[in-house]
């Protein structure tokens, strides 16, 4: 037994199956509206959600920033062979502030006195620490004063008997003011008073201490002794995020020969916890994004399965008269990616406005990646096809007879 076909299959082109779409979304613009509106919102929040953790990610790493270390601490290793008095380079600070995020760099060491620190006048022997100091130090530890002048460069030269001293030094020794001259003995040496510090970043002493510059100690006392455990440090001010660069740098600086005699020292940072937090923030706000796509989809696959019940008798006389059951699915899912392209384009749209409104309500700078907006479109299309599987398979089912049947009878 032969069996011939009694027509030619029939086809869909992709063309077709678009127009046929397009055509069933403008007949009833309504409910494309209502199908779309899901995936709009869906998107527009996966859209704000994405754009929001880049930008509240780019204001913490801004807020961590200025936590970041911004000093690095250099001190000649006790063990080997006794280093020289002052075991660094003459121009040591030259050196370290042609590196790369060195702000200011000098080196410091503090003096062992058999008498305590005496202010002329109404004042009382202290036992005020005393610190030997280059000018490059005091720049450093990022010195304010209150009154008065640092010692500087000039000062340094001619070994001037001057110093500054911290605020509760200067308390101590009864100094409110340098309107008139004021005068200290360190160790019955004269030393005028040119400056109250009243704050320091780099150091905490400061405030306790009364600091000279180190060519006078030198010229007064000699230069620092090892056994009095009084060996001269490095301080580095360094730029937010240079701190561990110049770390590593610096010996290699200060000698090529022997970089490993001097010991490093680096306050650890806020990376880390940068990191958790930013990692959590961007967790929370994928979630939500995720969700809300998935509730978008949801969305067009309810309205999408209405509408294709709504429609039996259509896909049935489609049926009938030679469309083939990848036909029905081919329109089903190109008429739901079709509002689900709509809907990602306008989501897009709603999530950047989000995020840049949201961000200049609070201060923030936006951040919008592209690959945050780009791929918004594409992923408001897959949605729609994903919400269209199940109603056009169902769609495909229907049979021809059944589906007139029950349209003559309604």
């Amino acid at each position: 037994m032969i069996r011939r076909r009694i027509s030619q299959p029939t086809r869909l082109r992709s063309a077709d199956a678009i127009g046929e779409a397009c055509t069933a979304i403008l007949v009833k613009p309504a409910r494309a509206v209502v199908a779309s509106l899901g995936t709009l919102l869906g998107v527009a929040w996966f859209v704000t959600a994405l754009g929001l953790a880049s930008t509240a990610g780019a204001h913490v790493t801004s807020a961590f920033a200025h936590r970041l270390p911004t000093h690095v601490w250099i001190s000649p290793k006790r063990a080997g062979p006794a280093p020289p008095a002052v075991p660094y380079p003459a121009d040591v600070q030259q050196r370290l502030r042609a590196l790369h995020g060195v702000i200011a760099a000098g080196f410091f060491w503090p003096l062992r006195r058999g008498r305590p620190v005496v202010a002329s006048g109404p004042g009382a022997a202290r036992q005020a620490p005393v610190i030997a100091a280059s000018p490059g130090f005091l720049a450093a530890a990022a010195v304010q004063l209150s009154d008065g002048r640092l010692f500087d460069a000039w000062d340094q030269a001619h070994h001037a008997q001057v110093c500054v001293a911290g605020t509760v030094a200067a308390r101590a020794l009864g100094i409110r003011t340098l309107r008139k001259q004021r005068t200290v003995y360190i160790d019955n040496v004269p030393c005028v008073v040119i400056g109250i510090v009243s704050s320091a970043s780099g150091r905490d002493s400061i405030q306790r201490s009364v600091m000279l510059p180190s060519a006078t100690a030198i010229a007064l006392w000699g230069p620092p002794d090892e056994r009095a455990g009084a060996m001269p440090a490095l301080l580095i001010l360094t730029r937010p995020g240079a701190a561990s660069m110049v770390a590593r740098q610096a010996p290699l600086v200060l000698s090529q020969d022997r970089p490993d005699q001097f010991l490093v020292r680096l306050p650890p940072g806020p990376g880390p916890l940068r990191g958790q937090v930013i990692s959590t923030l961007n967790s929370l706000f994928y979630a939500l994004g995720w969700v809300s796509l998935a509730i978008g989809t949801l969305s067009i696959a309810s309205v999408t399965w209405l509408s294709v019940r709504e429609r039996s008798a259509e896909f049935g006389l489609r049926r009938a008269v030679g469309a083939r059951r990848r036909h029905i699915v081919a329109h089903v899912i190109c008429e739901s990616a079709i509002v689900g392209l709509i809907g990602g384009l306008a989501g897009a749209s709603l999530g950047v406005t989000t995020i840049i409104l949201v961000a200049r309500a609070r201060g923030w700078v936006p951040v919008v990646a592209p690959l945050t907006v780009l791929p918004a479109p594409v992923a408001g299309t897959a949605a729609g096809i994903m919400a269209g599987i199940i109603p056009a398979m169902f769609a495909a089912r229907i049979q021809p007879a059944e589906a007139l049947t029950r349209s003559l009878a309604a």
